[in-house]
């Protein structure tokens, strides 16, 4: 495993694109037959994680942003758990016997932070108008040295993404591969038991910590859109 921002890798583009290809379909699937009264299937999981989300969203972000970030949120939320989990399935990989999830590579975590970033930039934009994102960005908290406080904020929001995304999934992954590569007796104990346990947690975990990203995204992006700020 390369810890690389610049240099291009096979495993994590493979395995994030399939991520994706994964959301779209089942997000194809949640539309294809839509019928009217109590939903059934891909639908009814599709309706309800939106009624979760439109209700998440809007008891954080202001009204005229809840709307664009319901759909972005849920998104996101889906694209992170299903690449999370990706590293948990014990699928035949290119020499070696597992398939890494793609937000164990440094370069996926990473990528995704800067485009939160700028969309955190864009929803200032957008929601306070150019003149009104200057006056935050300048003039608050403190006149003209503002910028030395917001320019360390700002750069902090993108890092803590995607160190903290990146640290969790790669420690679970590296933790399963030890326990669940058995050796004798012995090692077949030490799957069945701590294998299985850890394996459970680090889904659990994987969960957590795609809904972590998300919730802190709608976070960023309804402070930095709020005319208070």
């Amino acid at each position: 495993m390369i810890f690389s921002l610049t240099a291009f890798q096979w495993p994590p583009f493979i395995t994030g694109l399939l991520a994706v290809v994964v959301v779209l379909v089942f997000g194809l699937m949640a539309v294809r037959q839509l019928t009217p009264g109590v939903p059934h299937g891909a639908q009814n999981v599709m309706e309800s994680a939106v009624d979760t989300f439109q209700d998440l969203v809007g008891q954080m972000a202001p009204k005229a942003l809840a709307p664009n970030l319901t759909l972005l949120s849920l998104t996101l939320f889906l694209l992170l758990v299903v690449a999370n989990v990706i590293g948990l399935l014990p699928l035949p990989g290119i020499g070696t016997r597992w398939i890494h999830s793609p937000t164990a590579f440094l370069s996926m975590p990473a990528g995704l932070a800067i485009v939160i970033f700028l969309l955190i930039q864009w929803s200032g934009i957008k929601y306070k108008g150019l003149g009104g994102f200057l006056v935050g960005w300048f003039w608050k908290p403190i006149p003209v040295f503002g910028v030395v406080v917001n320019a360390l904020e700002q750069l902090v929001m993108p890092v803590s993404l995607a160190f903290r995304l990146f640290g969790n999934i790669l420690a679970g992954e590296l933790v399963l591969r030890m326990t669940t590569n058995p050796h004798g007796l012995s090692g077949w104990l030490v799957v069945v038991l701590v294998g299985t346990l850890w394996l459970v947690f680090s889904l659990v975990i994987s969960l957590i910590q795609a809904l972590i990203f998300t919730i802190l995204t709608v976070a960023y992006m309804s402070i930095q859109a709020s005319t208070e700020h």
